[in-house]
């Protein structure tokens, strides 16, 4: 089974787990798949990149990768349905660019972004992402009875979203660079660990948490 293969079963696997325990089960569901992803983290993956004896440890791991994690939690548990919601529109947006990318970049990625931290990341699957995920976006909005933002600002949205992924997965390249690793972990086939599917999530994070009453306008319009 060659790598797409293997990206492309996990990523479905992953994404309907997502949007079964984000919309139909109870809140306390995903926030235990979430706990579940930070303590393999925590135990597995982390200490690759930074030994708790350090100083760097100590330094970084409050807010990278505690922080966004701890922001996800509160995004699932908070009582406004609309702040759940944008939870959903994280996973899906950032999920739809890092496919878009590996697909696009894959087949006609040429020019390097970050040659020296990330050889794979070209302009061409950037791009391809973005108008991956612009096509994702628009198909959500439209399964809804009326988009509540405008085609602009819902569109300005995706591509914040698109480029805050994109550098939080170079963040983690360059992570990995340092360690002199491929992937994180092997937990996920065709993805590496959970480092490596949630980059762009814990860095995109912080834009919707510290934005989420205008998000929520936007994408609920409450």
């Amino acid at each position: 089974m060659n790598e797409m293969t293997k990206r492309s079963i996990t990523s479905t696997v992953l994404g309907l787990v997502v949007w079964i325990s984000i919309i139909y089960l109870n809140p306390i569901v995903f926030s235990l798949l979430l706990a579940g992803a930070l303590i393999h983290i925590m135990w597995f993956e982390w200490p690759k990149f930074f030994s708790i004896n350090t100083p760097a440890f100590w330094l970084i791991t409050p807010f990278y990768p505690l922080l966004p994690f701890a922001l996800l939690f509160a995004l699932n548990v908070s009582p406004n349905p609309s702040y759940h919601y944008l939870l959903f529109m994280l996973f899906v947006l950032v999920s739809t660019f890092d496919s878009g990318s590996f697909m696009v970049g894959t087949k006609y990625g040429k020019h390097t972004i970050a040659p020296k931290i990330s050889p794979a990341k070209t302009w061409e699957g950037f791009f391809g992402g973005c108008i991956a995920t612009l096509l994702c976006m628009v198909i959500v909005m439209l399964s809804k009875d009326t988009p509540h933002g405008s085609w602009l600002s819902l569109s300005a949205v995706t591509l914040i979203v698109c480029v805050i992924s994109l550098c939080g997965d170079l963040f983690e390249s360059w992570l990995k660079r340092r360690a002199h690793l491929k992937d994180s972990g092997y937990i996920l086939p065709g993805h590496g660990g959970f480092l490596d599917r949630l980059d762009g999530v814990l860095f995109a994070v912080f834009f919707f948490y510290i934005f989420k009453a205008q998000l929520a306008l936007i994408f609920v319009g409450a």
